[in-house]
């Protein structure tokens, strides 16, 4: 069982577990923290031993692809040749996931999240997209609760970082794939768009 060190951030904190968590992940190690939509488990993704250990924490069915997180544009180009559509750049940063069609052929799905914990670690990470599924167990609810969050995590990662107070009740991401014509709404979140007249089509 691995151990796991557990942090609860507030404002005087915040930066220096930042620093521990961008520290573990550089190790290859597994991260439960907090975004801007619900808890997540990430780990870079050039670790492909710690991508694959989340499939096994998840209990999630092998070949269904993570989302990734990106901290920035210019990141975009690492996976795709597509741009983000006009239409939808309002929304990110933001809690919107787009699948694109991804340089190798298949699909690849990005989110450009609007959180500042997650920006500043960003930054001190060199900006490395990381793999970011929700924390929890496929299958099973979002978890808010730091307890529930805890005694799920804990001796599976290397640090879990909860919000004081937990985290509040938001939805999942929104995801649009726009590797098909016309696009398709893949799962609604708190963010709704209109995809319709995003893409410029007839309501008929």
């Amino acid at each position: 069982m691995e151990e796991t060190a557990i942090y609860f951030i507030n404002d005087k904190n915040c930066a220096s577990v930042m620093k521990e968590v961008c520290s573990s992940l550089n190790e290859g190690n597994i991260c439960v923290i907090p975004t801007d939509t619900i808890y997540g488990i990430v780990a870079i993704e050039r670790f492909a031993d710690s991508v694959e250990k989340i499939y096994e924490i998840k209990k999630r069915p092998a070949g269904k692809p993570f989302i990734r997180l990106i901290g920035s544009m210019k990141n975009l180009s690492l996976y795709t040749g597509q741009t983000l559509p006009e239409p939808l750049e309002k929304y990110w940063p933001g809690p919107l996931t787009v699948i694109f069609q991804s340089i190798h052929g298949e699909k690849v799905s990005i989110r450009y999240p609007d959180d500042p914990f997650l920006g500043g670690l960003f930054r001190m990470l060199g900006y490395e997209a990381i793999v970011a599924p929700s924390a929890n167990i496929s299958g099973e609810d979002n978890i808010y609760e730091n307890e529930v969050l805890i005694s799920t995590f804990r001796g599976k990662v290397s640090i879990i970082v909860c919000l004081e107070g937990g985290q509040k009740k938001k939805r999942a991401s929104t995801i649009i794939d726009i590797s098909t014509s016309p696009w398709k709404l893949i799962r609604e979140g708190d963010l709704k768009i209109d995809l319709k007249s995003a893409q410029g089509l007839s309501g008929d």
